[in-house]
Parts: structure tokens; C-alpha cells; sequence
């Protein structure tokens, strides 16, 4: 069996699907969580960019979220993709369009003024409910068996559910689609492991932080 090993940042979104897909299917791993301005020596001679996450596979890297865990779902046994080749190239699509979604919710937690928020807000809330009109009712995205998809939106549904129990954004009132979705991902025992217990503090104080837009509002509120 390859010896597998995930390397970065404790709050990146992009290290959790990997880590998800490897307890769906009881894989024996190891995560190095790094800080982000003081990386070893070790980490640079692996990633000479800077370039986090990275899998080692056998000692050997490779990048990008993405092809880590196609990587991962190949030498591993089994698969949590479909095994028909057009819907296995679907879910590959709608994985590259969860990274548009994670681009959108960075811009919400970092916008220095409430307009912009609204105009992000609205963009994302556009692309999750085409998302809902192609779910259905669907426990997961292929049906009643989690996938690589599911894996891709964790984190982004994590941090929706973040932004809008903290500060009441509201990105998912009207889309019960999707909120079932996240609802039914989220609970998931894989997912629920996939971060460290410190994630949604270390989450908060870093848009606490920013000094953005609903960074200020949620100070507002603490302070009324």
C-alpha cells in the first residue's frame, strides 16, 4: 500500500476533501499541519513555491486538492466515483466548480464594504441554486452513496454554515436544497474528522482580524 502522507495549513479548505476520502475508505494516513509563515525547511525542499497542500505518495509530491485525491481514490481500493465514464467526467466538472464557490465565500469574509458582500453573496447564491436544481432529491450529489463531489463541498459548505450562524449572512434561507445537502455532508463522520476541534476558533479570529465588512458587523453586534 502507497504510504500517504497530507501537508498543510490547519484552516485550508482545500486539505479537507483529501482527508475525508481517506477515512470513507479507511485508508491509513498521516496529516503534518504547518504554520503558514514559518514552514520547515523540509516543506520548502518539497515545495520550492511555497505551494500548499501537497500529498506525499511514497515520498513523491503532488499538488493541487483536486488531483491529490483523484490520486488517492486510484490507489486505494474502491472508488467514490461513479464507475460510468460521462458521470464520473461530470462530477470531476462540478468538483473545478466548487474552488469558484470557495473564491466567492473569500470574497464575503474579506469585502471591505457591505456592498460588495451583497454582490458576492448573490453570485454564489446563484451557482448553489443551480446546484439544487440538478440535486434534487438526492441525499448526496450521485444519490445515496457520498462521493468525491460531496468531498469537494465540504469546506464549502462548512464555511457557509460558519458565515451564516456567526454572522448572519444568510447565503442558504431560501435554498433548502442545498441546505439539506450541506446538512446531510457536514454530519458525516468523515467530515466531521476532517478538522482539527481549534478550526472554527482559528476561523473566526482570522476574519475577526480582516477588518472586512462583516468582520465590523459582527463587532457590532458582540458589543450591543
Amino acid at each position: 500500500m502507497t504510504k500517504l502522507e497530507i501537508v498543510g495549513y490547519d484552516f485550508c479548505p482545500f486539505l479537507q476533501p483529501c482527508i475525508i476520502s481517506l477515512f470513507e475508505k479507511q485508508i491509513e494516513f498521516t496529516v503534518t499541519y504547518i504554520e503558514p509563515h514559518n514552514k520547515p525547511e523540509w516543506v520548502r525542499e518539497c515545495s520550492p513555491q511555497g505551494a500548499t497542500p501537497f500529498l506525499l505518495a511514497d515520498g513523491k509530491v503532488l499538488f493541487e486538492s483536486a488531483i491529490m485525491n483523484d490520486f488517492i481514490d486510484e490507489v486505494t481500493p474502491g472508488s467514490l466515483y461513479p464507475q460510468d465514464a460521462f458521470l464520473k467526467a461530470q462530477n470531476r466538472l462540478w468538483i473545478n466548480h466548487s474552488y469558484d464557490l470557495l473564491d466567492h465565500i473569500y470574497e464575503i469574509k474579506t469585502a471591505l464594504d457591505p456592498v460588495s458582500v451583497e454582490v458576492e453573496k448573490e453570485k454564489l447564491c446563484t451557482k448553489l441554486r443551480a446546484l439544487g436544481g440538478i440535486l434534487g432529491d438526492r441525499s448526496f450529489f450521485n444519490g445515496e452513496k457520498f462521493s468525491l463531489v460531496d468531498a469537494a463541498y465540504a469546506p464549502v459548505f462548512r464555511s457557509i454554515t460558519l458565515l451564516d450562524q456567526h454572522f448572519a449572512t444568510g447565503i442558504l434561507a431560501d435554498l433548502p436544497v442545498v441546505k439539506q445537502w450541506a446538512e446531510n455532508v457536514l454530519s458525516r463522520p468523515s467530515v466531521q474528522g476532517s478538522i482539527l476541534d481549534t478550526y472554527e476558533e482559528t476561523s473566526l479570529a482570522k476574519i475577526a482580524q480582516s477588518g472586512s465588512a462583516i468582520a465590523r458587523r459582527w463587532a457590532n453586534q458582540l458589543s450591543e
